[in-house]
């Protein structure tokens, strides 16, 4: 009977924790999906740039800037998505640590 109630607390805490990787895994695949789009923004500027080197006259310095400043954009987006996942990552890693901790793993 002890047995159980003990048990019943490691079920609780590792539920807890178990929520709480699902939660963060949610929080992975949202950043992926940030990253998904951040490409689809590359291949935009690309077809944009392909398109104006077929053009007669030379873009203009303003289209020039706005293709780096829109480059910089996505580039910071993917830097902070991938550093998402690896805080994610870091918390599932931590979470794993209590439950190995606790049980004879």
């Amino acid at each position: 009977m002890n047995s159980s109630m003990g048990g019943g607390r490691s079920w609780n805490s590792n539920q807890r924790i178990a929520d709480s990787v699902d939660h963060t895994a949610s929080q992975i695949v949202l950043a992926c999906d940030m990253i998904t789009n951040a490409t689809i923004n590359f291949d935009a500027i690309q077809q944009e740039l392909m398109m104006l080197s077929n053009q007669p006259i030379p873009p203009e310095p303003s289209q020039l800037m706005s293709i780096a400043n829109r480059l910089q954009f996505t580039k910071r987006q993917i830097d902070d998505s991938v550093q998402k996942v690896k805080e994610f990552a870091k918390h599932i890693d931590s979470k794993t640590d209590e439950i190995q901790k606790r049980s004879s793993w």
